[in-house]
C-alpha cells in the first residue's frame, strides 16, 4: 500500500519530532574585496544559524556551496571557523541517535564518527553539508569544507572518491519512533550524473529493516532546468531521474528560492509522488531576475513519515530589484544622433529617472537589518531605430548613483531587439535541430583537447607513459576553470607515486604495467611496455642492492 505523503505533519511529541532548518548555497567570500559588499555573506551566514539556535532545531542541513570560492580566502575560513564554533558548540544534549555506520558516511575522514557523537568535543547542534560546484574537489580530492569536517566543526556527508561508481549510502538517524534516511550526492559534472541515472548505474542502499517506516531525503547539488541544447543531457539532471522512494529532495546549486515544498506525482501508478524543495542562495550573487526574489530557509518538523515545512525570510540580505526598459521612438522624444552620442541623450535621462525610482522603492521596503544601500540592475532593449544608436557609458552613468546603490559600475546591461528577417517558408524545427547537432560538433571541454592531443601525436616520446589521459585531462581543466595554479603539478606528483608503489607492489613484469585514470586506479588499456618504467625498476633493483650493501656492512660493524 503506497505512502501517503503530505508537507503537513500533525501535531506530536517534542520527543518524537525531528526539526532541521535547510539552506543552501550560502556562498562565504563572495565580494569579498568589495568595499560595500563585504560583509553580506558573512552575515547573512551568522543570521541562518542564530535561526536555527533560536528555532531550537535538532540540526541544520546545508545544500552545497558554503564558501564560494574552492579555495577560499585564510579572511573567510577564518570567520566561518569562528560562526561555527560561536554557535553549534555547547553543552546542550542532542536527541539524534546516529545509527548508520559513520566509518561509511564520512570515508573520507581519519575520524570516522559524528561530530557530535566525539567525546573529544561538545556538539549542541551538529551541521550536516554536501559539498557544491563552488567548494568542489581539487588537486588531491580535498575541499575547504573538508577542513571543517575534519576538525569537528560540522558533517561533510555525500562525498564520492569512485566517480565511475556511484553507491549512496545513507545517514540513518532516529529520534524516537521517528526515523530519517539522510543521502547526499555532493556537486558533479552534470553530464556524468545525467549518466548515471540515466543508464541506472547509480545506486542507493536502503535500510534492511522495516525500509518502509523511514522518512528518506536526498540531498544534492546539481542544475536542475536544461542548460544546454548542445548536450543530449541538457546539462542537467531531470526531476524524472529522482526514485520514487524519496519523500523529499533538496535541491542545491539553483539560487531561484522555491523553499515552498512542490509534489510531483510519480509517472507509476502504483507508485509514491516526491516532493520537491529548492531552498535557493542566501545572497544575491548574479544580478539576474531570478535572484530577485525575498530569500528564505526553512525549518522542516518530521513526525514518522509526515512533514510540515516552515519558510522564514532572511532580514539581513540586501535589497535587489531587477527592472526592464524599453527605448524606442515613442518612449524616447528627441531626435536621434546621427553620427555620435551628445552629453546626454533622452535614453540615459530615461534610464536615471528608472533607477532613481527603484532606489526609491528600495528606501520605503528597507528595514532596519538590511544594509543601507540597495542592489539596482536595469535591463534596457533598444529598439526600433535605436538599435543602431551606441549605448551610453555604464560606469559613467553609474558615477551618480555611487552613494545610493551598491553596484554603481554594473547598474545597466544592454539589449538590441531587432526585427526578425525571415524570406520564403522556413522549418523552424529542421533549423533547430540543425543548430543544436552543430553545437554539439563544437562542444570541446579542455578535457576532450588534452585527449585528443596525446592520442594523434606520432612522436613516441610525446606519448603519455605513466600519466594517464583522463586524470590529467581533469588537472588542466581544474586549472583552467578554477584557478587552482598547483592542481597540474600535484596531479603529477600524485601519479608518479601511485606508479612507484605499484610497481614495488607487483612482480617485475613491466609489460603489465598500468598508467593511472583520473580516479588513481590503474587503466585497463594500458598494459604497454614503457620505457621509463623498465628505468624505474633498474632504479629499484639498484636501490634495494645498495640497501643491502649497507645492511651488511652495519651488521658486521656491529660484531667487531
Amino acid at each position: 500500500m503506497p505512502v501517503v505523503k503530505t508537507s503537513q505533519s500533525q501535531a506530536g511529541d517534542p520527543a518524537e519530532v525531528v526539526k532541521i532548518l535547510v539552506a543552501s548555497d550560502i556562498h562565504v567570500g563572495f565580494s569579498e574585496r568589495d568595499p560595500v559588499r563585504f560583509n553580506d555573506s558573512v552575515n547573512t551566514f551568522e543570521e541562518v544559524l542564530k535561526l536555527a539556535q533560536a528555532q531550537n532545531v535538532d540540526m541544520v542541513l546545508f545544500g552545497g556551496d558554503l564558501y564560494h570560492e574552492n579555495r577560499p580566502s585564510r579572511e573567510a575560513e577564518h570567520r566561518v571557523m569562528r560562526l561555527l564554533r560561536k554557535y553549534c558548540l555547547s553543552d546542550k544534549a542532542v536527541p539524534l541517535q546516529f545509527i548508520s555506520d559513520p566509518s561509511v558516511n564520512f570515508h573520507h575522514s581519519l575520524f570516522p564518527r559524528v561530530n557530535y557523537e566525539d567525546p573529544n568535543l561538545n556538539v549542541g547542534m551538529p551541521v550536516f553539508t554536501i559539498h557544491g560546484n563552488h567548494d568542489d574537489l581539487a588537486g588531491k580530492g580535498l575541499s575547504a569544507v573538508d577542513l571543517l569536517h575534519e576538525s569537528g566543526l560540522l558533517n561533510l556527508f555525500g562525498k564520492f572518491t569512485d566517480i565511475e561508481k556511484f553507491e549512496v549510502s545513507p545517514i540513518l538517524l532516529k529520534k524516537g519512533n521517528t526515523r530519517i534516511a539522510l543521502y547526499g550526492i555532493s556537486s558533479q559534472r552534470d553530464d556524468r550524473l545525467f549518466r548515471a541515472f540515466h543508464k541506472e548505474e547509480i545506486k542507493f542502499l536502503r535500510p534492511k529493516e522495516d525500509s518502509e517506516s523511514w522518512f528518506n531525503i536526498l540531498v544534492l547539488h546539481q542544475n536542475r532546468p536544461r542548460r544546454s541544447e548542445a548536450r543530449n543531457s541538457g546539462a542537467c539532471v531531470p526531476d524524472r531521474f529522482i526514485p520514487q522512494f524519496f519523500d523529499l529532495c533538496i535541491w542545491g546549486h539553483e539560487h531561484e528560492c522555491k523553499i515552498e515544498p512542490q509534489y510531483y506525482d510519480s509517472p507509476d501508478i502504483v507508485g509514491n509522488g516526491i516532493f520537491m524543495m529548492q531552498p535557493g542562495s542566501t545572497i544575491a550573487t548574479s544580478l539576474s531576475p531570478e535572484e530577485a526574489g525575498e530569500k528564505k530557509v526553512a525549518v522542516l518538523s518530521i513526525l514518522q513519515r509526515k512533514f510540515q515545512s516552515s519558510p522564514i525570510a532572511l532580514r539581513t540580505v540586501r535589497q535587489f530589484f531587477f527592472d526592464e526598459l524599453t527605448i524606442d521612438e515613442g518612449s524616447a522624444g528627441r531626435d536621434l544622433p546621427k553620427e555620435k552620442r551628445r552629453a546626454k541623450e533622452s535614453d540615459e535621462e530615461l534610464a536615471a529617472e528608472k533607477v532613481r525610482e527603484m532606489i526609491a522603492l528600495a528606501s520605503r521596503e528597507r528595514h532596519s537589518d538590511q544594509p543601507k544601500l540597495p542592489l539596482i540592475r536595469l535591463r534596457i532593449t533598444y529598439s526600433g531605430q535605436w538599435i543602431n544608436v551606441a549605448p551610453f557609458n555604464v560606469q559613467r552613468f553609474g558615477q551618480q548613483f555611487v552613494n545610493a546603490v551598491a553596484n554603481p559600475r554594473d547598474l545597466i546591461i544592454f539589449k538590441k531587439q531587432r526585427a526578425k528577417m525571415v524570406k520564403g517558408t522556413v522549418d523552424k524545427e529542421s533549423l533547430a535541430d540543425a543548430a543544436k547537432r552543430r553545437n554539439r560538433e563544437l562542444q570541446v571541454t579542455v578535457e576532450d583537447i588534452v585527449k585528443d592531443y596525446f592520442r594523434s601525436v606520432d612522436n613516441k616520446d610525446d606519448k603519455l607513459m605513466v600519466l594517464g589521459e583522463a586524470m590529467l585531462g581533469k588537472a588542466v581543466a581544474d586549472f583552467v576553470a578554477k584557478d587552482v595554479d598547483s592542481v597540474i603539478v600535484d596531479t603529477i606528483k600524485e601519479q608518479l607515486k601511485k606508479a612507484r608503489e605499484y610497481i614495488v607492489s607487483k612482480p617485475l613484469k613491466v609489460s603489465s604495467v598500468p598508467s593511472f585514470d583520473e580516479n588513481g586506479e590503474p587503466e585497463e588499456d594500458s598494459g604497454q611496455e614503457l620505457e621509463i618504467l623498465e628505468n624505474l625498476a633498474e632504479m629499484r633493483d639498484c636501490r634495494l642492492e645498495a640497501v643491502k650493501s649497507k645492511t651488511s656492512q652495519a651488521d658486521v660493524g656491529l660484531t667487531m
